[in-house]
């Protein structure tokens, strides 16, 4: 199976079967928003169209429950096994970042402090309100969590990367004359 047909959203898909076994779309979409989320953008409606698209690439197979709410299982194939084994193994390429606050910033006129100062402040308490949970995330229980795949070095990093932000827009405001 080429790699070249999948995308980041199918290996995410392949990389939470894999670790939890079985489980439906919105299993999946949970899951991504209480990890891989918090470092990797992407439309949530993905995680109900890709796991239909691997099943007809035979990266997966599905089962239907036959009564009541009719939910859609999916679990990985050898195939997709191996898909995803050759794309943990694969080179990582450089990362992708998209932040809004520098976007802004980049087109804020150095001399209009007042605006860098909203902006920087809004992006302080951001960064600090995601780090303040990731730290509640590493105080949780490991036990309380079992269907989630072990991100301790993830969210170690998300954890660097929210505190390099707080010193950045700090600098910036540091940086700006008082009002």
């Amino acid at each position: 199976m080429p790699d070249a047909t999948l995308g980041p959203s199918a290996f995410i898909v392949l990389g939470f079967l894999n670790h939890a076994g079985p489980a439906t779309a919105y299993d999946l979409k949970r899951w991504a928003d209480d990890s891989v989320g918090f470092f990797w953008t992407f439309p949530r409606s993905q995680l109900y169209a890709e796991p239909q698209r691997l099943v007809t690439l035979g990266l997966l197979t599905e089962t239907q429950e036959d009564t009541g709410r009719r939910r859609r299982l999916y679990s990985v194939t050898d195939a997709g096994r191996a898909a995803l084994e050759g794309w943990r193994r694969s080179p990582a390429g450089m990362p992708e970042l998209r932040d809004p606050g520098l976007l802004r910033m980049f087109f804020t006129p150095e001399d209009d402090h007042a605006a860098l100062r909203d902006l920087a402040a809004g992006q302080l308490r951001q960064h600090q309100e995601r780090l303040d949970t990731y730290h509640a995330m590493m105080q949780a229980d490991p036990c309380e969590l079992p269907d989630r795949p072990p991100f301790t070095r993830t969210l170690r990093m998300g954890e660097l990367y929210e505190q390099a932000c707080l010193t950045f827009w700090q600098e910036v405001i540091d940086t700006l004359r008082p009002e």
